[in-house]
């Protein structure tokens, strides 16, 4: 069985499971969903906070940056999992193409697109259910942009990826990549994370009971399974969500888009804040006031250099374009 398709079968069985337990992907209709442990989508607000803020830095980018301006720029998201921001971005005026490897999570995005209340205000919306990579796929281009998030890393080739987009783009047009970088995810990052879990956990606000580590080895055993966590492998290091997943950092992505496309944005982001926000336990306006303060002073964190930012936004122009 070659790779992509168990990729797609792990993420088939893992949208059945979320639907079936109450998950709704759509930013806008997102609700209470106690399935999640330690995940944005447990609450709308949550949500907003990630997500939400990861749409609003896409259509802003298009928006100032897509060139020629357009009533409707065509856009193309690879790796749009259940279609939370290809139908976000529709709603934006966008006309829209979700690409994705996994027939469930395109079926779920179509069936909540065709729920949408906001239909009739929306750009179109088409989902193809496809490897990104695949020449034979039809896809309407060429497109104004091309959007990842938190999908790029889950191809080996960087390169080729990075070519078949600039295939897909008119002349002139963006790639739009927001990413986790793990890694670059350092032992002083996992330090500190342990901590905040440790005083949440201590003052009843966290999904877990963690003991408070009391010296240097106590710390030292508590950082070796939350590399594991934040880096979605098991205890043996193998990987645990699907087969594809990390099979690029920082060092291959950045780089391959480099050396594609010009570079117009780049900016490195958070570091913990969503490794931590859908563990909080307290009550829900605690909850809701603490999640943003954990945003602001991860990115103030980042910004003085205290802690490596873990994910990074890019966009780049296709070579060739007009200047």
């Amino acid at each position: 069985m070659s790779a992509t398709v168990e990729e797609a079968r792990a993420f088939d069985r893992q949208i059945i499971e979320r639907v079936r337990h109450g998950h709704v992907p759509d930013l806008r209709r997102a609700e209470p969903c106690e399935h999640f442990q330690n995940n944005a989508w447990r609450h709308p607000e949550y949500v907003r906070l990630d997500f939400g803020e990861i749409f609003e830095l896409i259509r802003d980018a298009i928006r100032r940056h897509a060139r020629p301006p357009a009533a409707r720029w065509r856009v193309i998201e690879i790796g749009c999992g259940p279609g939370h921001i290809s139908l976000e971005l529709s709603r934006a005026g966008f006309d829209v193409t979700g690409v994705d490897l996994s027939p469930a999570c395109i079926e779920v995005a179509r069936r909540v697109a065709e729920e949408d209340p906001w239909a009739a205000q929306r750009g179109q919306l088409n989902y193809v259910c496809g490897d990104g990579l695949d020449p034979s796929i039809e896809l309407d281009g060429p497109f104004d942009a091309a959007v990842f998030v938190g999908a790029l890393h889950h191809f080996p080739d960087q390169g080729a990826i990075a070519r078949r987009v600039a295939s897909l783009l008119a002349p002139g047009g963006l790639i739009l990549a927001h990413e986790p970088s793990r890694d670059r995810i350092t032992t002083g990052n996992l330090t500190f994370i342990c901590l905040l879990r440790a005083l949440l956990a201590a003052s009843g606000g966290f999904h877990e009971c963690l003991d408070p580590p009391l010296d240097r080895d106590a710390i030292d055993k508590a950082v070796a399974p939350l590399r594991a966590e934040l880096t979605c492998t098991d205890a043996q290091g193998a990987k645990a969500q699907s087969p594809l997943d990390n099979e690029a950092g920082h060092a291959e992505m950045l780089p391959a888009l480099r050396r594609c496309f010009d570079e117009v944005v780049y900016r490195e982001r958070y570091a913990f804040f969503h490794e931590l926000i859908g563990g909080l336990r307290f009550d829900e306006a605690t909850n809701i006031r603490l999640a943003r303060s954990l945003r602001a002073f991860d990115a103030e964190l980042c910004r003085l250099g205290v802690l490596q930012p873990t994910e990074f936004f890019f966009v780049g122009r296709r070579r060739g374009g007009e200047s």
